[in-house]
This record gives structure tokens, C-alpha cells and sequence, in this order.
């Protein structure tokens, strides 16, 4: 399979900086993309954003980005040419001011690279081009038109939070004041994450999925497996819209399957999932529809790196909110129980 040229080679990285994959990325200006569910868990973003900065590394955010069009495009309410064109818009104006980009979310990362490689379709880029022309005679600059002569001159690299702190994970582990103190941890990598293989072929580092489970082991937790580990966390796009009481069965088996082997909370490194999983709605309708009460936690990725780097309350915005659904676990880290 051809690698997408947008992925970060995190092979030749390692490669190249076998002793400290972080010296790689010194240096340069890494673009947080903002997802939308994001939102709803600011923990996300701050997470990240604090590591980075405490790392050293020069961070930007593009305020002329959109939202990556993933659920729209999933729901077929665009096609394929205006789902490229969305993406290709967003990823030109973070060239701009960014060498990398960070994507907190399996759905946005996977719809930009998606997007790209609709271009490999003649009619898509053709009609991409299109709508490309006609947002520049809709704008007050002539902005555009040059810029999308060449889709591939772009020099922007994308990575996901969880490849990138995978790969820099002894340098994290170096900037943490707490550990998980022997938890147990049940780990959810989510549909777009465990079948995206447009960026990577058979050979690459990227192929392997224990990324979590090493971290879980690095930051002092203990793995609990569970039936349901690569079930869908019940969003399915169109499905949650369409059969809403399929979709929740899905989520409750999820819940149910983790909740089953004690699992103290569910980590995974998406925003999308953890709403599906976490939403406050979902878990009362599930209750009403199963009669069963679920407690375990959820906790993205960012969101554990902050609290175990010693995010305080008054510091981390999702913490501030005083979220039952971490409560427990920032409790039990920081030893306030």
C-alpha cells in the first residue's frame, strides 16, 4: 500500500534519533489541530499543550481552521470533492504557520488523510479544484488559487497524539510527578485508530497497536483485558443518528464488558469515543433501557497526562469543573482520598 505523504514517518525518526526522538521535533512549530468534541473535554487540548510546552517545543493553534467535515461526510450530507476540499483548505492554512500537526482525535486525523487520498481520484481533484477556485473569488484576498496548483506542496506532516507521545514516552515519563499506583486500566483504541491503514504499510512501526498498553505499563498501571477491547464505542457515525438504541446496545456492551473485570477506568486517545462513552445522557438512557447502572470512568490520554504531571485543579479546566468522571481517578493519583 502507498504511504500517504501526510503521515510522519515515525520509523525514520526513530532511526535517526534512536537515543531521544524528541530532538527531532526541536526546533520546529507543532499545530494542535482543534477537534470539535474537544469542546466538551478542554482536558484534551490543555493536556497536550501543557506537555509540550514543559518539553520545550513551540506550539501554535490556526484560528482560520474548520472542522475536519468527518460526521458530515459519514452521514453522506457531501462528497467526496467537498469532503477534500474542506480538508485541503484546513491543511493549507496550517502549513502556513505550522511544521506539524497534532490530532487528538481518530475521526480528524483520519479525514485528513482520507481527504488526500480522494485526490488520487481524477474526477474528486478535478471537482476539488472547483469549489477551491470558487471559495477564492469568495474571498477579499486572492488566497487560494496559487496555493491548490499542486495539492502536494504542502510540507505539513500530521501525527496522532498517541503516536507522538508513544514515541517521545521515556520523555514523558521523565516530566510526571504521579503514577497510576497500580490500577487497573482497561484500554479502548477506537474504530478509526485500529483500522487506518492508509498511512502505514505492513513493515511500519505504526502496524503494532500496544501503544496503550505500554503506557499503562510505563506510568506504573496494571492492564485488565476485556471481552469487548476492539468493540466500537457505539458512535458509528450515521448509526448513532439512525438506530440510536442499536448504537447504545453497543456502548453498554463496551461499558459492561470493562466494568466486568473491575477495570478502575477505561483510557483511550480519542474525544469522539470518550463522549460516546462518557456522555452523562447515554449512561442515564442506558440505565432506563438495561436497567443497570454502569460507574467505570473514562479518561483520554491528554486528560491522564495532566493529572499524573500534576495539573492542578485550578489549572486544568476539566479538572476545575470538577468531573465526576475523573473525580476518582485524580483523587486516587494525587493521593487526595
Amino acid at each position: 500500500m502507498e504511504k500517504n505523504k501526510l503521515a510522519l514517518d515515525i520509523k525514520k525518526i526513530e532511526e535517526n534519533f534512536p537515543n531521544n526522538p524528541l530532538e527531532f521535533f526541536k526546533g520546529k512549530k507543532l499545530c494542535l489541530f482543534k477537534a470539535c468534541l474537544e469542546k466538551y473535554f478542554p482536558g484534551v487540548r490543555f493536556g497536550i499543550e501543557n506537555l509540550l510546552e514543559a518539553l520545550g517545543l513551540e506550539v501554535v493553534i490556526c484560528e482560520n481552521q474548520s472542522c475536519c467535515s468527518g460526521p458530515f461526510f459519514q452521514r453522506n450530507l457531501i462528497t467526496r470533492a467537498q469532503f477534500s476540499a474542506i480538508n485541503e483548505r484546513n491543511l493549507n492554512e496550517i502549513d502556513e504557520i505550522a511544521d506539524i500537526l497534532l490530532v487528538s482525535c481518530n475521526g480528524c486525523y483520519n479525514s485528513l488523510l482520507r481527504g488526500r487520498d480522494f485526490l488520487k481520484i481524477p474526477e474528486v481533484k478535478d471537482k476539488t479544484e472547483e469549489i477551491l477556485k470558487d471559495l477564492d473569488n469568495h474571498m477579499e484576498e486572492n488566497k487560494y488559487t496559487e496555493q491548490f496548483k499542486n495539492f502536494d506542496n504542502i510540507d505539513l506532516k500530521i501525527v496522532h497524539d498517541l503516536d507522538f507521545i508513544y514515541l517521545i514516552r521515556n520523555e514523558v515519563a521523565k516530566n510526571l510527578k504521579f503514577d497510576l499506583k497500580g490500577l487497573d486500566v482497561a484500554v479502548h483504541y477506537g474504530c478509526h485508530y485500529l483500522n487506518l491503514d492508509r498511512d502505514k504499510d505492513m513493515e511500519t512501526y505504526l502496524k503494532n497497536k500496544t501503544k496503550l498498553e505500554e503506557l499503562v505499563a510505563l506510568f506504573n498501571g496494571k492492564l485488565v483485558d476485556y471481552s469487548e477491547k476492539e468493540l466500537c464505542c457505539g458512535w458509528g457515525a450515521s448509526q448513532l443518528v439512525i438506530h440510536p438504541l442499536e448504537a447504545l446496545k453497543i456502548t453498554y456492551r463496551k461499558l459492561k464488558s470493562a466494568e466486568n473485570v473491575k477495570a478502575s477506568f477505561i483510557l483511550m486517545p480519542c474525544p469522539t469515543c470518550l463522549y460516546t462513552l462518557s456522555k452523562p445522557e447515554f449512561r442515564m438512557k442506558i440505565e432506563e433501557l438495561f436497567n443497570d447502572k454502569l460507574e467505570v470512568a473514562t479518561i483520554h490520554l491528554n486528560e491522564l497526562i495532566a493529572i499524573l504531571r500534576g495539573c492542578e485543579a485550578e489549572q486544568c479546566v476539566s479538572l476545575r469543573r470538577q468531573s465526576t468522571r475523573i473525580n476518582l481517578i485524580y483523587n486516587i493519583i494525587t493521593n487526595n482520598e
